[in-house]
C-alpha cells in the first residue's frame, strides 16, 4: 500500500471519529474518498464498506469506520476471510481451500487463534464491530460454529448460460465482461453486469446506494445465483447473490445458510466468518457424545454435523445434522434432570405409612364424593410417602379438578403420622384461599379427627403480611411443633424459620416457583434432623408428556384427568373485532344480574412496561366508554405485589364488577361470582393460556362464557382459535400449542433451569424418549460421568447446567 495514501486515510479516519462521525471531514463525503482506495490492498473492501456511509446512523458509522481501519492497518493474511463488514463479498483468493464437505480434517488454524479467542481480537473486527457479534451471543471464535442458521436458501447447481432459458432461477459461472453504472434519483445507482461463458451471455442488475462496485474486476470469473426475468429477448438476473467463481461456493450455487442477524451486520460478512471458523476449527471441537451413544442412535460426528448444519450438501445431510444436535440437547437436559432426581433421593426421608382412620375421617367431612381420578392419584402420593426415600411428584389437574382435596389428604396423612406439613402458594391471596379451604375441610371433619388424633389439627397462616407479634408466635408454633400445618408464601423459605418435624412440602402452581425455590425449601426443611421431607408440586397447566419429561423430568407425574360430576364448563365464543359491541353487552348484562367479568388485554411481547401501558389505556377507554356505568378495577404486572393482592381481594369480595387485567391475572384465585371471561387480541395468546383463562369463570355453578375477540381477520389464527371453541380438553390443546408455538410459551420453561434450545423440539416424542432412555442408561453405568468416554460429556453437562443457573 502506498505509504502516503495509507497515512492520508489514517488521518481522515481519525479526524472523522473526532468530529463525531458527521461525514463532513472530506469534501463529497467519506464514501467518495473511500472509492480512491480501490487500487490498494484491501481497498476494494474498504470502498464497499464505506459506500453508503453518509446514509448510516452515527453508531453504525462508528462501527464501519472501525472495521475499515482494521482492514487497512491489519490486512487479513491468506487463508482468512477478507470480507469483514458491509454488503460486500468474500474474496476467493483469501478464502480457505477445504471443501465444505470435509473428511474430518480442516485447514491449520491461524497462528495464535483458538476456539476461545475473543471475537474482538480478530483482524477486521475490532472492539466496536465486535458489539454487533455480541448482540448475537457470539463472544469467542467457538460461538461462530454454533450460531446455527434459521433456514437455507436453495440455489440450484451451476448450469451453462445457454441452459438458463425458461428457468425461474439459476446459478452460473462465467467471466465478467462489462459493468455499467447508471445514476438514479436519491443517490441510487443501477449496476448492470454482463457475464459470459462458452454458451452465451447473461445480464445481472443490482440497485445500490453509495459506491458502484461489486468487488470483482472485468476479466475475472464470477458466480451468480438468483431469480431470472426476461427483459425483451435478454435474460437477466435480478439482484442476484454473487462471489468469485474460483473459490469454494459460500454465497451461491448451493444450499446457502441464512443466519440470525442484527442491524449493521450483513449476511455475507457473518456467513464468511462462519465458513472461516468451520474450516480452521470444526475438526478441533471435542464431541461430547460418546462414540457408543453415536453408534447406538446412528448419529454423525460433531465435525461433519457442524459443516452440514451450516453448509449442507443436501436436505438429507442437513436433517442428519439437526437430528444429531437435537439429540445432544435433549440428552443433556435428561442428564441434568435425572442427576437432580438421583441427588435428591440420596438423602433419607421419613416413612409416613398410610393413616387410614384419619384419612377416612377427613373424607367423611368432605361436602362431595372424590372422583376415581382423585382416588387414584391420592393412592400414588400416599404410596410414595410410605417409603423412606423422598417423594418428588408433580400433580397436574385442571382448574376445578380437585387438586386441593388431594393435597389435604396428603397433609392429613403427614399430620396423623406425627409430622408437619407445608402448603406453599406463589401469592398471598392464593395462600389465604388455600388456608381458608384446608382449614375449612379440617374443621368439617373435626369430630372425626378428634376421635382419631385426640385433637383437631392446628393450621397456621404465614405470609409477608403477618407481622410483629403474630409473626413471632407463628414462628414459635412452627418450631415447637404446635403448628401441624403451615400455609404460606415464599416467606416459608426464609432462614429464620425452623420446623420441628417437617414431613411433607406441597408447592402449588409450580411454574411460579421453579427449581431454585424448590431446592431452597427442601434444603431448609432438612435442617431439623428428620431427613428430607416428601415433595409434591401442583399445577393447573396441562403439560404434554414430552414437556413434562424435560421440564419436570426429575419428578414422577400424577394427573387428575377427570372433572367432578356436575362441573359446568364455560361456553366459548369466537368473535371478530366488528362484533366487539356484542361482547361488551354480555359484560353489561352480567353486571345487571350481579355477576362479574374479567377483561384480559392483548399480549404485548416487547416488555412488561408496554403491557402495563396497554392495560392502563384499555382500562381508561372502557371506563369512559362501553363500561362507563360499571365498577372497574385494573391489574397489571408493574404493580406492587401488595397492590395486586388488594385488587384481587376487592374483586373477589365483589367491590368491582369488572377486572381489566394483563395476562398476570392470578391463576388459581377463586372468584365464584365471575361468569364472563373476555379476551381481547386472543390470537396473541397460546391455546394453553387461553384455556387457563377460561377456567377462571363458572366456578360458582352459574352458566358462564369465554369470549375470544380477534383483531382483523386472520384465517390461520381463527383456525387455531377454533380448537379452543371446539374442545374443553386442556391436554389436547396443550399438545397442539406445543407443536405450533414451541415450549417458550409454557409456564415454567424459563423458571425450570433449562436454557433456550437451539435445535431440539420438545414435541419430538420419539427423540425425547430416546434421549431419556440413553441418559438413564449412562447414569446407571456411570453416575458421576467419571469414565474416560464420558469426560467430554461431563464437561458439556457442567457448562449446560451453569448456563441454566441450575442450583441443584
Amino acid at each position: 500500500m502506498p505509504a502516503e495514501l495509507l497515512e492520508t486515510a489514517a488521518r481522515i479516519f481519525r479526524a472523522e471519529a473526532a468530529d463525531g462521525y458527521r461525514d463532513r471531514v472530506v469534501i463529497g463525503g467519506l464514501s467518495g474518498f473511500a472509492a480512491r482506495l480501490q487500487d490498494v490492498a484491501q481497498g476494494d473492501q474498504v470502498a464497499d464498506l464505506l459506500g453508503d456511509y453518509g446514509a448510516l446512523p452515527p453508531e453504525e458509522r462508528a462501527a464501519r469506520l472501525d472495521a475499515a481501519q482494521s482492514l487497512l492497518t491489519s490486512p487479513l493474511p491468506l487463508g482468512e476471510v477478507a470480507r469483514s463488514a458491509g454488503e460486500g463479498y468474500a474474496r476467493a483468493d483469501t478464502l480457505p481451500s477445504p471443501s465444505p464437505s470435509p473428511t474430518g480434517r480442516g485447514s491449520a488454524a491461524p497462528h495464535g487463534v483458538t476456539l476461545a479467542t475473543r471475537i474482538d481480537t480478530l483482524r477486521g473486527v475490532g472492539p466496536v464491530r465486535a458489539r454487533l457479534y455480541t448482540r448475537l451471543g457470539i463472544h469467542v471464535v467457538g460461538d461462530l460454529l454454533f450460531h446455527f442458521p434459521v433456514r437455507h436458501q436453495a440455489f440450484p447447481p451451476v448450469s451453462t448460460i445457454g441452459d438458463l432459458f425458461f428457468k425461474p432461477e439459476g446459478s452460473v459461472e462465467g467471466t465478467l465482461e462489462r459493468l455499467e453504472v447508471e445514476s438514479l434519483p436519491r443517490g441510487l445507482k443501477r449496476l448492470r453486469a454482463t457475464v459470459r461463458d462458452a454458451t452465451g451471455s447473461v445480464h445481472a442488475v443490482w440497485l445500490r446506494h453509495g459506491v458502484a462496485r461489486i468487488g470483482i474486476n472485468t476479466g475475472e470469473r464470477i458466480a451468480l445465483s438468483g431469480r431470472l426475468i426476461l427483459q425483451g429477448r435478454q435474460l437477466v438476473f435480478e439482484n442476484p447473490d454473487y462471489e468469485r467463481a474460483d473459490g469454494p461456493p459460500i454465497h451461491t450455487r448451493r444450499l446457502v445458510p441464512i443466519h440470525p442477524l442484527t442491524a449493521g451486520l450483513s449476511d455475507k460478512e457473518l456467513r464468511g466468518r462462519i465458513f472461516w471458523a468451520l474450516t480452521h476449527f470444526a475438526a478441533s471441537v471435542v464431541d461430547p457424545l460418546p462414540e457408543s451413544v453415536r453408534a447406538r442412535h446412528a448419529l454423525i460426528g460433531i465435525d461433519r454435523a457442524l459443516w452440514q448444519m451450516h453448509f449442507p450438501d443436501s436436505a438429507d445431510e442437513y436433517a442428519d445434522a439437526r437430528r444429531r444436535f437435537a439429540f445432544e440437547e435433549l440428552l443433556t437436559i435428561q442428564l441434568m434432570v435425572l442427576r437432580r432426581r438421583i441427588t435428591w433421593r440420596q438423602d433419607p426421608s421419613p416413612s409416613l405409612p398410610r393413616q387410614q382412620r384419619a384419612l377416612d375421617a377427613l373424607e367423611g367431612g368432605l361436602p362431595f364424593e372424590l372422583t376415581r381420578a382423585q382416588r387414584r392419584v391420592a393412592d400414588e402420593i400416599l404410596g410414595d410417602m410410605a417409603l423412606s426415600k423422598p417423594m418428588t411428584r408433580l400433580l397436574q389437574g385442571e382448574v376445578g379438578s380437585g387438586k386441593t382435596a388431594v393435597a389435604a389428604l396428603a397433609l392429613m396423612n403427614a399430620v396423623a403420622g406425627g409430622y408437619q406439613g407445608v402448603l406453599m402458594a406463589p401469592t398471598e391471596i392464593l395462600a389465604e384461599q388455600h388456608f381458608a379451604t384446608v382449614a375449612g375441610l379440617f374443621e368439617a371433619a373435626g369430630p372425626g379427627l378428634e376421635a382419631v388424633l385426640g385433637r383437631r389439627p392446628a393450621v397456621t397462616l404465614l405470609t409477608g403480611s403477618v407481622k410483629g407479634k403474630a409473626r413471632t408466635r407463628a414462628y414459635e408454633a412452627v418450631a415447637t411443633g404446635e403448628a401441624d400445618l403451615v400455609v404460606g408464601t415464599q416467606a416459608l423459605i426464609q432462614e429464620r424459620l425452623e420446623f420441628a418435624r417437617l414431613g411433607l412440602v406441597i408447592v402449588d402452581e409450580q411454574h411460579r416457583f421453579g427449581v431454585r425455590q424448590r431446592v431452597s425449601l427442601r434444603r431448609r426443611a432438612g435442617s431439623d434432623g428428620e431427613g428430607v421431607p416428601h415433595l409434591l408440586v401442583m399445577t393447573a397447566t396441562p403439560i404434554p408428556r414430552t414437556l413434562a419429561l424435560s421440564l419436570y423430568g426429575d419428578l414422577d407425574l400424577s394427573a387428575i384427568d377427570e372433572m367432578p360430576p356436575g362441573r359446568q364448563f364455560p361456553r366459548t365464543r369466537l368473535l371478530g373485532s366488528d362484533e366487539r359491541d356484542l361482547a361488551y353487552e354480555r359484560v353489561r348484562r352480567a353486571a345487571e344480574r350481579g355477576e362479574q367479568s374479567f377483561v384480559i388485554c392483548p399480549l404485548v411481547e416487547e416488555s412488561e412496561a408496554l403491557q402495563a401501558k396497554s392495560a392502563t389505556e384499555e382500562y381508561e377507554r372502557l371506563r369512559a366508554g362501553e363500561l362507563a356505568n360499571l365498577r372497574l378495577a385494573l391489574l397489571h404486572g408493574r404493580m406492587r405485589a401488595a397492590d395486586k393482592d388488594a385488587i384481587m381481594r376487592a374483586f373477589r369480595d365483589h367491590e368491582y364488577d369488572v377486572l381489566v387485567s394483563t395476562a398476570v391475572v392470578e391463576v388459581g384465585v377463586d372468584v365464584p361470582n365471575a361468569t364472563v371471561m373476555l379476551i381481547e387480541g386472543a390470537e396473541r395468546f397460546g391455546l394453553a393460556q387461553l384455556h387457563q383463562f377460561r377456567g377462571r369463570v363458572g366456578r360458582g355453578g352459574q352458566p358462564s362464557v369465554c369470549i375470544l375477540l380477534t383483531e382483523p381477520p386472520d384465517p390461520d389464527a381463527n383456525e387455531r382459535l377454533a380448537a379452543v371453541v371446539e374442545t374443553t380438553n386442556g391436554l389436547e390443546l396443550a399438545e397442539r400449542d406445543l407443536r405450533l408455538r414451541g415450549p417458550g410459551d409454557y409456564f415454567g420453561v424459563r423458571q425450570s433451569g433449562m436454557p433456550e434450545l437451539k435445535v431440539a423440539r420438545l414435541d419430538d416424542a420419539p427423540l425425547v424418549e430416546s434421549a431419556r432412555a440413553s441418559a438413564a442408561q449412562i447414569l446407571a453405568a456411570d453416575p458421576e460421568l467419571a469414565r474416560d468416554e464420558h469426560r467430554a460429556l461431563a464437561t458439556h453437562l457442567a457448562e449446560f447446567v451453569a448456563g441454566a443457573g441450575d442450583p441443584s
